[in-house]
């Protein structure tokens, strides 16, 4: 064998390794891509739901006799949206930090943990709030009377009762706004991404969901994640792959 052809094997190896190691990353991206698409397009639909289904009159907190007859959707409501946003926002965050490897990366890492961070409060937030509204309306543990009161008594203290999922939706925008920063400086994405992204994400705080313009910027919401999936799959197909 010559020495030529000793030196071409470990080569031709090595590049099947590579390309080996570029398919699983090309993978990786593909599987983050799906993610997102499925859960912005469920975060749509359940904006839309809100609107057409609102639970109660207005902005205001729903009362027992709004959420008696609709409980069971009430409570399947909340656990949609609640595991819907933390896979997604989590999911987001990873894109982010994908199109961030090295210009904007310290304003990725902390807009990105912030939303994971946030994603965690919030779950945990929503889980109590369904289980209030849930149980305090089951008819077979309370009489109409007494549940009335108890759903009353929560509403009244919303301070309390939505202090932690608020929070953690706070933190999510935060986080989103930060990650906004960050691909405005990585420029691995058009600049009208990242603003897009940001007047999606004031608006989810401004705007009341359940309204037409709160339809709108879930629906800009939606796009301009699947967009920030998008580039993270097209853009850098093999940073997951040299990454492990």
């Amino acid at each position: 064998m010559s020495v030529a052809s000793s030196v071409a094997l470990p080569q031709a190896a090595l590049d099947r390794a590579d390309r080996a190691e570029r398919s699983a990353g090309e993978g990786r991206l593909r599987l983050l891509f799906g993610v997102i698409v499925a859960t912005s397009l469920s975060a749509f639909a359940l904006s839309v739901v809100a609107f057409a289904k609102p639970i109660g009159a207005g902005e205001a907190l729903p009362t027992y006799a709004a959420i008696r007859p609709m409980r069971e959707y009430v409570w399947a409501f909340f656990a949609i949206a609640a595991v819907q946003l933390i896979v997604g926002a989590c999911a987001a965050a990873l894109a982010g930090w994908i199109l961030a490897p090295a210009r904007g990366a310290r304003w990725a890492t902390i807009g990105g943990s912030l939303i994971w961070l946030g994603a965690a409060i919030y779950g945990v937030g929503v889980a109590g709030w369904a289980a209030i509204y849930f149980y305090g309306t089951d008819t077979a543990a309370l009489d109409p009377a007494t549940a009335t009161q108890l759903i009353d008594h929560a509403n009244d203290d919303a301070a309390r009762m939505l202090a932690v999922p608020f929070g953690g939706a706070l933190l999510i925008a935060v986080g989103s706004l930060l990650l906004a920063v960050a691909l405005w400086r990585a420029r691995t994405v058009p600049r009208w991404l990242p603003v897009a992204g940001a007047i999606s994400v004031l608006a989810t705080i401004l705007v009341p969901p359940s309204s037409v313009l709160g339809v709108t910027g879930e629906a800009l919401s939606s796009a301009t994640t699947v967009a920030l999936g998008w580039y993270a799959w097209r853009r850098h197909p093999d940073q997951l792959g040299r990454a492990n």
